[in-house]
């Protein structure tokens, strides 16, 4: 199963992918595209494109499920409204499953799993590869 691990910020979402190796531990596979941005949220036609680039990025990687970090919504650590858009632009894609694990389960997940974090990982994919690895072992 191929997971994608979703850390959305401000206007893009953080991408990972990830799977299983042989002795099951969670392996990032290498993506040439690891981020989605939408300008102006308030743009139908963005919403429409960033939607169809959502499509193609799962088709292309063959993704089975996309596991988002939710956020707050409301209190001091909120997410904005383009952040709310860009969740349910991942949910409209039909040919993915998608999950949500709350901040404090992933949390709690990195602690006690024995993950190891793939070499030269750039530190903005780190909470979306630990998305995926929970997601893998879910």
């Amino acid at each position: 199963m191929k997971i994608c691990g979703c850390e959305i910020s401000a206007q893009e979402i953080r991408l990972a992918v990830c799977q299983l190796d042989d002795d099951g531990a969670p392996v990032m596979k290498p993506i040439k595209q690891t981020r989605i941005e939408i300008k102006d949220d308030n743009d139908d036609a963005q919403l429409s494109a960033c939607l169809d680039e959502i499509r193609a990025f799962s088709a292309e990687h063959q993704i089975d499920r996309f596991v988002i970090k939710s956020r707050a919504r409301k209190g001091r650590m909120a997410g904005g409204p383009p952040t709310f858009k860009l969740e349910t632009l991942l949910q409209l894609n039909e040919s993915t499953d998608t999950r949500f694990v709350h901040a404090a389960t992933l949390a709690s997940f990195g602690k006690k799993a024995d993950i190891d974090y793939p070499e030269k990982l750039p530190i903005y994919l780190k909470n979306a590869f630990l998305v995926a690895a929970y997601g893998l072992k879910q």
